[in-house]
């Protein structure tokens, strides 16, 4: 596996470090563009139909996005072999492996809120579906963009 990093770094990598500037990327895009000017949308079924519209193509985009980061994130772990070099290093790669794991679970429970909100719009409970686009965009996005800036710094200290 080594010999096979070493001769495909130079794809393996930008691809790798692409997935995670997508993924966080796109997250903070949501937050910061996208959501805010959703919620200007004055009908408010309409705003929350537009909003799990959104967020099913985010989380799309994500879940793609994480099989690439995790295919490339092991064929990088165990190619380089951080965990063989130092066990700071280790330590390092743990603790950024947990946190995408972390990441990644946190991710499926939002899309989970999402089915949970479209099945209580269509149900015309438009409270407890704002409740849910509301938990995804103002807490669940916002611990995934926290802990992803996090992991990328940890990316960023193993390559050092």
């Amino acid at each position: 596996m080594s010999e096979f990093y070493y001769n495909y770094a130079g794809i393996i990598l930008p691809l790798h470090i692409m997935s995670t500037v997508i993924w966080v990327g796109a997250m903070i895009g949501y937050i910061v563009s996208t959501y805010p000017s959703i919620k200007q949308i004055p009908n408010e079924k309409l705003m929350i139909r537009t909003s799990l519209r959104t967020l099913r193509r985010l989380f799309n985009l994500i879940l793609v996005v994480s099989l690439v980061l995790v295919i490339t994130g092991v064929i990088i772990a165990i190619g380089a072999s951080y965990a063989d070099q130092d066990p700071l290093l280790a330590t390092i790669l743990s603790t950024k492996e947990a946190l995408w794991i972390f990441m990644f679970f946190n991710t499926v429970f939002s899309f989970y809120k999402v089915l949970q909100a479209k099945k209580s719009c269509l149900a015309s409970d438009s409270g407890a579906a704002k409740d849910n686009v509301r938990l995804i965009s103002h807490y669940l996005i916002v611990i995934n963009i926290f802990l992803g800036v996090i992991a990328a710094y940890f990316g960023m200290m193993l390559r050092s």
